[in-house]
């Protein structure tokens, strides 16, 4: 045991042993290092997984909640009938259009299924009494004790598949005025219907797996409700979603594992390669200290050999280059030797014999004294050098003088070694003046042996490369190569330098730290007297921040600032290589031209910060819909392009174009909440429709007005005929502008009735343009162009001061007091300037004077904000009232009539017109009659025509006709008489 250490010491010195023990270690910390990058990645992943999911869970929410919303309809129809339903069957039918999540809708007056619709498979639940089940009861009774709606399930149903049932309780009033439960109105949504607004399939399709489930309130199992598949989840992320009574697991994992498989092999192939060259580094560092060993024994072994030859060696001593001088213990010269005598100070004959104070200057004597002096006290070699005039000329020699020996070891004297270094000197002089350029320059200098194995750096190189000279001495200068130049480039290179002798311009290196950077690089061959070659040396300058400034200034000159796409001076430069490209290759190329609908309301109520970031978002949702060689462009404001290249027909284009109106219909999520826009997109295909630039952006522009003016959200292709369009348009717009400073306007009134009675109650303010020359102007041709110019703000203020002062008028002239409806648009209703136009008109107001009624559509209801909210209601503290015109024909979000200081609703034409003959008609005006009386509000029906409506209407419970059986629109001279005749009667 005693020779343990040693033969340890000794297996660890062996190289194998060494580097094994290297790479064992190396692989180990690469191990480690692999585990911690990959549980890194996998935390990002879930992150980004749970944000995906939350806008999944999100949307699953919002379709339960959407089907459970049709029981406050049914509610408000059964407390309308008393308890009962009339034609409930087809009522039910037609508001499952309404309800997409909904499945079916039941009545259970005391708390049996009575009536089910769609009755079908549905017929099993009829008699079946949700008090009695065990269970479902404890749901009904929590229903029933609470008044509220409640969701029970997901079950399996007794009609077969799974679902949920939501049940609202009912109360009815008796005779006595005393609530009682009459029953329960419930709604079924089945699963995985009422999902198929939630796209849970796009998860599959991203590469996840799903699972909707929940913890059974009874059995506390876990209850799936919805999944991709029946295999098992391996670690998913989870998101909570709320239901009535209860909470629901939305779970999402990978399809392929949360684990890259390729970046894991990847990596543990990169440990064991740097963890082998840590091996063999080792082992080739063991080899060279084994190999030093037996060096320092041979030198050992060799030294006795040396001090056998001293003897023969002093007689070479003769043959070398140098000056040499032996002096006695006395300091007597007794040999001197020089290869050219004219470096002697005196002839060797006058040196012999004499003490050496005597044959030199002062100067060199003192040196030599104090050699002697410190050779004599240690016996130490000494070397001094001194100047000296000799026959050559002003010399400089570099002189070593030791104390010579017997074979007894006894003094036997000394010797002196004396060089003519005049040349190294001067050389030197040169050198350390280079070193000083070397050292100071900034910009980076290399040299390299003519083998290219680099000699040196000076510190410039270090600051810019980030390698210190030890890193890089000793390497080649292959250890910078960037990867962007290929063999080519380096072959010319070297031809060059071979050829010329210098190479210069501009190449791209990689720093230490990884980075790759632009050099400005200088080559020169050094050559000595023969033509050999020597050594290269390299000069270069760092690009970096001179290429970063060209790519700001480039980047600003031809890219969006906010979005990042290409300017108007880059698409101009894309469209023209397009054309040129398709004219090579016999292509058509196609342009898009898209103007956003309704981001002047996003901009002007939510602010400009929310709008840039919803046109950062647009511009991204762009650029998914074209190619990688396509281009998307951001003209300004909210007008954007996209060049479409190499299509063979005009499908393509339509293809890109319902690409991009689908993607802006999708919510943006901003300040908080989902907002609403759409695009009008019109198309121009290249050489069809044109063959330059301007003219393919004159009529792509034009294309889109056309789908403005065609309602919005939609695309048209560019045609011969939109171009004398597009002149009459500018032609009328300049013409109402005109309108507007010389007041061209007049109002004309239609009369508003009540059902009941017939008295007139008021009317509806209706604007006409008295043109010059084309006579009395409808509103539909020219409000749609005040619209998209802004012109309809200045034409809505005048409307609004004509109708009050009117009214007025009529108030002194004896009428009583009128309710005056009046149109409000969209653009007009987010202006600002509203509000102080309105106190105005309202300041002097008397009681009784007028009521003042503003008829907005839902539009403005649908882009709700708490900006247009409070605008309503601050103007509705003047008295001012709000009547939601054309109700229908939008959303109809009872929500917006819940939120909104909203007194009362106009039942559009369009279903007026076929009653009663046309049944769903019918059924659709009575239903919206019964639910605006449960909400409060007052029912207005315009585009009565017929005696047969009118009484439909009165025995609906319709408050106010309006139509061409009661009148139609009058000046308001004749509606004064209209009025005067009805109070007569």
């Amino acid at each position: 045991m005693a020779n343990a250490p040693h033969f340890y010491r000794r297996l660890f010195a062996r190289p194998s042993t060494a580097g094994l023990v290297a790479f064992l270690a190396a692989a180990l910390a690469a191990a480690v290092y692999i585990l911690h990058s990959e549980r890194e990645a996998l935390h990002v992943r879930r992150a980004e997984v749970a944000d995906l999911m939350g806008d999944k869970a999100h949307e699953v929410e919002n379709a339960v909640q959407h089907g459970l919303t049709a029981t406050y309809a049914l509610a408000a129809l059964v407390r309308q009938g008393r308890g009962g339903v009339p034609n409930f069957e087809a009522v039910a039918t037609e508001m499952l259009h309404y309800y997409p999540g909904a499945d079916s809708l039941q009545l259970a007056p005391g708390g049996v299924i009575r009536q089910v619709v769609p009755l079908g498979e549905n017929a099993k639940a009829i008699g079946h009494d949700l008090l009695a089940d065990p269970a479902r009861t404890k749901e009904a009774f929590l229903a029933r004790d609470t008044g509220k709606l409640t969701l029970a399930g997901p079950f399996n149903l007794m009609q077969g598949g799974i679902g949920a049932v939501g049940r609202l309780p009912v109360y009815l009033d008796d005779e006595y005025g005393r609530s009682h439960f009459w029953g329960f109105v419930t709604v079924l949504i089945r699963f995985p219907n009422v999902l198929v607004r939630a796209q849970l399939p796009q998860l599959v399709k991203r590469g996840f797996q799903y699972e909707l489930w929940r913890v059974h309130p009874d059995t506390g199992q876990k209850q799936v409700i919805a999944a991709s598949s029946e295999t098992p989840l391996v670690d998913p992320v989870d998101r909570s979603l709320n239901m009535p009574n209860g909470v629901w697991t939305m779970s999402v994992a990978p399809i392929d594992g949360w684990a890259h498989k390729e970046d894991l092999a990847l990596k543990s192939l990169l440990g064991l390669m740097f963890s082998f060259l840590i091996g063999w580094l080792a082992k080739q560092m063991a080899e060279l200290r084994e190999h030093r060993h037996r060096l320092e024994s041979l030198v050992d072994e060799r030294t006795l050999e040396l001090a056998a030859r001293e003897s023969k060696l002093a007689a070479l001593i003769g043959s070398l280059p140098d000056l040499l001088f032996v002096l006695d213990e006395s300091g007597r010269i007794t040999e001197c030797h020089s290869p050219d005598p004219s470096l002697l100070y005196l002839p060797v004959p006058n040196f012999l014999g004499r003490p050496y104070g005597d044959a030199l200057p002062d100067g060199v004597i003192d040196k030599i004294r104090a050699a002697l002096v410190g050779i004599a006290r240690d016996g130490l070699r000494r070397e001094f050098e001194y100047s000296l005039d000799v026959p050559a000329g002003a010399r400089q020699f570099s002189a070593s003088m030791s104390q010579l020996s017997e074979g007894s070891g006894q003094p036997a004297g000394y010797i002196a070694l004396v060089r003519d270094v005049t040349e190294r000197k001067l050389a030197e002089e040169r050198m350390q003046e280079a070193m000083v350029v070397f050292d100071a320059s900034s910009q980076g200098i290399m040299t390299a042996g003519a083998d290219g194995v680099i000699t040196s750096v000076n510190p410039a190189f270090q600051a810019i490369t980030g390698y210190s000279a030890e890193e890089v001495v000793g390497q080649t200068p292959s250890m910078f190569k960037s990867g962007r130049h290929d063999q080519a480039f380096y072959q010319n290179l070297w031809s060059t330098l071979e050829r010329v002798g210098r190479w210069e311009g501009e190449i791209w290196n990689r720093r230490k730290s990884g980075d790759i950077y632009p050099q400005w690089l200088s080559i020169s061959a050094v050559r000595d007297s023969d033509g050999n070659l020597i050594k290269y040396v390299s000069i270069f300058s760092d690009m970096t921040r001179r290429k970063q400034r060209e790519e700001v200034i480039w980047r600003q000159a031809n890219f969006d600032a906010l979005t990042g796409l290409a300017n108007r001076n880059l698409l101009h430069d894309r469209l023209e290589r397009s054309l040129a490209h398709s004219r090579r290759t016999k292509h058509k190329a196609g342009l898009i031209f898209l103007d956003l609908d309704g981001f002047k309301w996003i901009n002007d109520t939510l602010g400009h910060d929310v709008g840039d970031e919803m046109l950062v978002e647009v511009a991204s949702r762009l650029q998914g819909c074209v190619r990688s060689q396509d281009t998307v462009g951001r003209l300004g404001g909210d007008e954007f392009t996209l060049v479409v290249e190499d299509i063979d027909d005009a499908d393509g284009l339509q293809t890109v174009a319902e690409k991009v109106l689908n993607v802006l219909r999708k919510p943006f999520v901003l300040a908080g909440a989902n907002r609403y826009i759409s695009g009008s997109l019109g198309i121009t295909v290249f050489p069809d429709d044109g063959d330059d630039v301007q003219t393919l952006l004159r009529n792509a522009d034009i294309a889109m007005y056309q789908s403005k003016q065609l309602g919005k959200n939609c695309c048209q292709f560019y045609a011969q005929d939109m171009q004398e369009a597009a002149r009459v348009r500018v032609q009328l717009e300049g013409e109402l502008r005109a309108a507007i400073a010389q007041q061209q306007f007049v109002l004309y009134y239609q009369p508003i009735v009540e059902a009941q009675s017939g008295r007139v109650a008021g009317a509806e303010a209706l604007i006409r343009w008295r043109h010059p020359v084309r006579g009395l102007v409808p509103p539909n041709e020219f409000i749609g162009i005040a619209e998209d110019t802004g012109l309809i703000v200045a034409i809505g203020e005048w409307v609004l001061s004509e109708a009050v002062r009117q009214t007025r008028q009529w108030r002194q002239a004896g009428l009583p007091a009128l309710r005056i409806a009046v149109n409000v648009s969209g653009v007009q209703f987010r202006e600002a300037g509203l509000l102080p136009l309105v106190r105005s008109l309202c300041e002097d107001r008397q009681d009784g004077d007028f009521e003042l009624v503003l008829e907005i559509t839902e539009s403005v209801l649908m882009q709700s904000s708490d900006v247009t909210e409070a605008r309503m209601r601050e103007i509705g503290a003047f008295g001012i009232g709000y009547s939601l015109d054309d109700f229908g024909t939008g959303y109809s979000s009872l929500s917006y009539l819940k939120r909104f200081p909203v007194g009362g609703v106009k039942i559009d034409r369009s279903f007026v017109r076929d009653c009663p003959e046309d049944r769903n008609d019918r059924l659709l005006v009575e239903a919206i009659i019964n639910m605006a009386h449960s909400l409060a509000l007052k029912v207005t029906a315009e585009g009565v025509e017929t005696e047969a409506q009118r009484d439909f209407l009165r025995e609906r419970g319709c408050d106010y006709l309006q139509g061409y059986l009661v009148s139609k629109p009058l000046p308001a001279s004749d509606f004064e008489r209209f009025v005067l005749d009805a109070l007569k009667q």
